[in-house]
């Protein structure tokens, strides 16, 4: 009895605190439990010879942290009777429950407590349980309970379920439990500027007053495709020998400008001959006329020697192959083939 005394006062003192708080992760429910006694209490008159009952009760609780809580319950069974000695009539348990929610949406939790029951003289009660919550509505769950009574002074052991349905206060455990806050959404009424049109914000361009035809990367600047690009030339020689004709002048200076205005680029010429002779001679002989081109470049327009290669190759690599004079006089020549890597910005 004097257990009983403290958890009804214990009890009070909660549910007092408790609705203080109301809004800040308390809630209410009922349920309805049906409990398997010991054996040994139904042959006690300390317990009133007691077999098994069920019947309703109601809990009050509260949240401390998403996954701390405490109860407060409440219930009234209807027992069975095992003797005509019983004196018969409903009981009543109440307690307290601290509790433990495996995740903050509190689908499944632990409770374990003390309880004080009053069958004849009343005797206490600790429990341990498992229990799971369904949501269906803003605030309202259905929830359900099993646990072991374990008894405090005799080794006895009830076992109860239970289910009910629970209404909380609060719509979010984030509207109440720290560290937790609402999230604020801040609008500001002054759009960002794009003062060159291209669809970069000011801040964010990298690239500003981009002309407003150009396409533009995400960082505002005009993109750009390389390409590469090729030109070739012809200078024709005598038979057997590597003199330039100052008539092919012209020739070499395309080549000249074309490496002025494009810094990257580099030029291969490329020396040719005829079929007559060995391939020895015309391979030396068209080495010789491939050098006295890129001697042209060098000295007459100033070219580095740095970005010109000159290769011969002989009589390996014919434009026209028969054997007639016309056709020595064309494959006497020089290519030069000028590679570059040249830039075009793309337009919308």
């Amino acid at each position: 009895m004097h257990t009983s005394k403290i958890l009804l006062i214990s009890g009070a003192m909660f549910a007092y605190s408790s609705l203080l708080q109301a809004q800040e992760g308390v809630y209410i429910g009922g349920f309805y439990e049906s409990v398997t006694t010991d054996d040994k209490k139904k042959d006690h008159a300390d317990y009133d010879y007691i077999d098994g009952g069920n019947g309703p009760g109601l809990e009050l609780g509260v949240l401390f942290s998403p996954s701390w809580g405490a109860r407060i319950e409440w219930a009234e069974q209807d027992y069975d009777r095992a003797s005509a000695l019983a004196q018969g009539g409903k009981e009543r348990r109440l307690g307290l429950d601290l509790m433990y929610r495996f995740t903050e949406k509190n689908h499944l939790y632990a409770f374990a407590g003390i309880k004080s029951v009053t069958p004849a003289d009343g005797h206490a009660l600790a429990n341990l349980g498992l229990g799971a919550s369904l949501p269906f509505a803003s605030r309202w769950s259905l929830f359900a309970e099993g646990a072991a009574y374990q008894g405090m002074r005799k080794n006895l052991t009830d076992y109860g379920i239970k289910g009910g349905i629970r209404y909380q206060f609060y719509t979010s455990e984030v509207d109440f439990i720290h560290p937790h806050k609402p999230i604020q959404t801040v609008i500001t009424s002054t759009p960002d500027l794009d003062s060159d049109k291209d669809g970069v914000i000011d801040r964010l361009d990298l690239c500003p007053n981009t002309p407003i035809t150009h396409l533009v990367n995400e960082d505002g600047c005009s993109i750009v495709e390389q390409f590469v690009v090729s030109m070739k030339i012809n200078i024709l020689f005598f038979n057997d020998s590597s003199y330039i004709d100052p008539i092919y002048y012209p020739e070499i200076k395309k080549v000249a400008d074309f490496m002025v205005k494009n810094p990257d680029t580099a030029v291969e010429i490329g020396g040719h001959t005829s079929t007559p002779a060995t391939e020895e001679y015309n391979l030396k002989l068209s080495t010789a006329r491939a050098k006295a081109v890129v001697e042209v470049l060098t000295k007459k327009f100033n070219v580095n020697p740095a970005r010109i290669i000159g290769k011969g190759y002989g009589e390996s690599r014919l434009l026209d192959l028969n054997d007639n004079e016309q056709a020595h006089r064309t494959n006497r020549r020089i290519e030069a083939t000028i590679y570059a890597i040249d830039a075009r910005i793309l337009t919308r």
